[in-house]
C-alpha cells in the first residue's frame, strides 16, 4: 500500500491543454493527464485534462510538511488560478492521508486564514481524503 501522505493543487479543465494552463499559471505541473489519456483509477479515457501542483511527504511524516512545502509554491500563482476559474476550470486543493493508531503525528492538519482566504479566492474546494488502517 501506497503510505505517503500528500497536498495537491489540481486544475481540471474540459477546454484547455496543459500547455495552456501552464501558460496562464506562469509554471509547470509536477503531474498531468490529458484529455483522453487513460486515467488511473478507473481506467478509462479522462475526460478532462489534469493539471497538477503536489507535495507528497512519507507515511511517517506529518502531513502539515507537505503543505508548508505546497503554500509557498502555490500562493504567488493566484492570479493565474483566477483566470483559470474564470475560463471555467474546475480547482481543488485535495489532501490525502492515511491514518493509523501508531501514527506519531496524530491526525490533524490546520489551514490558515490566508491560505483559506486563497483558496476562496480563486474558487477552488477543499477535498480531503482521510484512510484509516
Amino acid at each position: 500500500m501506497d503510505r505517503k501522505r500528500s497536498a495537491i493543487l489540481r486544475v481540471e479543465s474540459d477546454n484547455l491543454s496543459v500547455e495552456q494552463i501552464s501558460e496562464i499559471v506562469g509554471d509547470v505541473p509536477d503531474r498531468y493527464l490529458r484529455k483522453g489519456e487513460i486515467g488511473r483509477n478507473p481506467h478509462r479515457p479522462l475526460k478532462d485534462t489534469t493539471w497538477e501542483l503536489r507535495e507528497d511527504v512519507p507515511g511517517e511524516e506529518y502531513l502539515e510538511l507537505a503543505l508548508e512545502r505546497l503554500w509557498p509554491r502555490i500562493l504567488p500563482l493566484e492570479s493565474g488560478m483566477k483566470e483559470l476559474s474564470r475560463k471555467g476550470c474546475f480547482l481543488r486543493l485535495a489532501i490525502v492521508q492515511r491514518i493509523s493508531a501508531a501514527d506519531p503525528h496524530g491526525p490533524g492538519f490546520g489551514l490558515k486564514v490566508e491560505e483559506l482566504r486563497f483558496l476562496a479566492d480563486i474558487g477552488a474546494i477543499l477535498d480531503i481524503d482521510q484512510y484509516a488502517d
